[in-house]
C-alpha cells in the first residue's frame, strides 16, 4: 500500500525493488537459452562465484547490456566442459549460448543467474566468423596476396611481433641462439596475442614493422600453444587483410595443431610451433651450405675428370708428336741425303771424272763461244790438272 505525506502518495524504495522482483519471478520462472559476448568473465578465486559482463553488439556498437552470475558450483561444472570441448577455459571476449535464470534482488539489482554454457557453440561462432572472415578475403583477391612474395633466400634479418615472457618465444629464440654456424638479427616488436586487445595491437606491431621494412627480410609472429577460443583473434578480418596485405613475407607460428586460423593461412609460411619456424628459416641456410658443398664435391669431381681427360690427351699428343717429330726427322734425313746425293752429282769434280771439262778466261767460267775472241787466253781444266791455251 502507498504512504501517505501531504497529500502526495509514495512508495518506499524498498516496496519498489519488492514489487518488481515479484513480478519478475512470476514472468521468468523457468529456465532459457541466451546468446551474448562474454566481455569480462570476471572470476573471483577466493570465493569462486564468476560475475561476467554480458553485451550484445549491433555493427560494432553496444545495443544492450547486463552482468550476470556463475556460483562456484555451477562454474565449476561448466569449466570442466568447457574445457573437455574446447581444449582450454572459458575466456574473456567470446560469444556463449547460456542457460539462465532472472534473478532480481532488491539490493543488487537485476542479473542473469547462469546455469550453464555450451561449449560447442562457441566453437561454432569462431568458426562461423573463420568462413566469413576467408570468404571475405577471397572476394577480395588478398587470400594469397602474402604468400606469393619473394621471401629471400637465407632470411637474416627477422622482425619479431611477440610477447617477451611468451614461452614460444623463448623457445623460437633458443633455437636461433644455439645455432653457432649462422648469426641472425631479430628484433621484437611487442603486442598482445590473445584477448579483447591482441587484434589492435598486432596490427599496430605490424605498422610498426612496415615503418622501417627495408631492415628486415620477413615478419614472424610468434605465440606459444592454446586452443581455438584464444586463437580466435586471428581469424579477425581485420588483421588477416594486414597480414595478407603486408609488404614482406610474414611467417607464423601461434603453436597450436587444430584448424589453422586464417591469419595463418594467409601468411607466407605457417608452422605449427614456433620451434617449427625456427627450424624452417635455420634449415633455408643449412640447405644452401649443403648445396654449396654439393657444387664443391662436383667440381673437385669435374677437375679430376679433366684433368684426366686432358692428361690423357696430353699423353696422347705426346706421342703423336714424338711419332710425328720421328717421322719428319726421317722424311729430312731422306731428303738431306738426296740432296747430298744431288750435290755429289753436280759437284765439278765429278764432271771432271767424266771427261767434262772446265774453260775459263780470267778465273770466270765461259758458257759460250761468244765470250771469246781470237788472242784471248785460257784455261781448261782436266780431272789431273789445268792447261793454257790461246786462241
Amino acid at each position: 500500500m502507498p504512504n501517505i505525506e501531504n497529500q502526495t502518495k509514495f512508495f518506499s524504495l524498498l516496496e519498489v525493488m519488492s514489487s518488481i522482483q515479484k513480478t519478475i519471478i512470476g514472468r521468468y520462472s523457468s529456465l532459457f537459452w541466451v546468446k551474448a559476448e562474454m566481455i569480462k568473465l570476471n572470476h573471483y578465486t577466493h570465493s569462486g562465484h564468476c560475475y561476467p559482463d554480458l553485451v550484445e553488439k549491433k555493427e560494432g556498437r553496444i545495443v544492450a547490456q547486463t552482468r550476470a552470475i556463475i556460483w562456484k558450483n555451477d562454474f565449476e561444472s561448466i569449466s570442466k566442459k568447457f574445457i573437455y570441448f574446447t581444449k582450454e577455459p572459458i575466456k574473456d571476449g567470446v560469444t556463449i549460448l547460456f542457460q539462465c535464470r532472472i534473478n532480481f534482488d532488491t539490493l543488487h539489482g537485476l542479473s542473469l543467474n547462469i546455469i550453464d554454457i555450451d561449449p560447442m557453440f562457441t566453437l561454432g561462432e569462431l568458426e562461423k566468423e573463420r568462413q566469413e572472415t576467408i570468404e571475405r578475403l577471397k572476394k577480395e583477391d588478398l587470400f594469397h596476396a602474402n604468400s606469393t612474395l619473394p621471401l629471400a633466400l637465407l632470411p637474416q634479418r627477422l622482425a619479431i611481433i611477440s610477447v617477451q615472457t611468451s614461452k614460444g618465444y623463448s623457445d623460437f629464440m633458443n633455437i636461433i641462439d644455439q645455432e653457432k654456424n649462422y648469426k641472425l638479427f631479430t628484433y621484437l616488436f611487442p603486442s598482445l596475442l590473445q584477448g579483447d586487445n591482441a587484434v589492435e595491437t598486432l596490427i599496430q606491431a605490424l605498422e610498426a614493422v612496415e615503418k622501417v621494412k627495408k631492415h628486415f627480410d620477413a615478419v614472424l609472429i610468434i605465440r606459444g600453444g592454446g586452443g581455438d577460443i584464444g586463437l580466435s583473434c586471428y581469424n579477425n578480418y581485420e588483421l588477416s587483410k594486414t597480414i595478407a596485405n603486408f609488404p614482406l613475407p610474414v611467417l607464423t607460428g601461434i603453436g597450436h595443431s587444430t584448424n589453422e586460423t586464417v591469419a595463418e593461412m594467409v601468411a607466407y609460411k605457417n608452422a605449427i610451433t614456433p620451434t617449427e619456424l625456427a627450424d624452417f628459416i635455420l634449415n633455408r641456410f643449412r640447405a644452401f651450405d649443403q648445396e654449396i658443398e654439393d657444387i664443391k664435391k662436383r667440381l673437385v669431381n669435374l677437375s679430376k675428370k679433366r684433368i684426366e681427360i686432358e692428361g690423357n690427351n696430353l699423353q696422347r699428343l705426346l706421342i703423336q708428336i714424338k711419332q710425328s717429330s720421328k717421322n719428319r726427322l726421317i722424311t729430312e734425313e731422306n731428303q738431306l741425303k738426296a740432296l747430298e746425293k744431288y750435290i755429289t752429282l753436280l759437284n765439278p769434280n765429278n764432271l771432271l771424272k767424266r771427261g767434262y771439262t772446265i774453260t775459263l778466261k780470267d778465273n770466270r767460267i765461259i758458257k759460250s763461244k761468244q765470250e771469246l775472241k781470237q788472242g784471248d787466253k785460257i784455261t781448261t781444266q782436266f780431272q789431273d790438272g789445268t792447261i793454257e791455251s790461246t786462241i
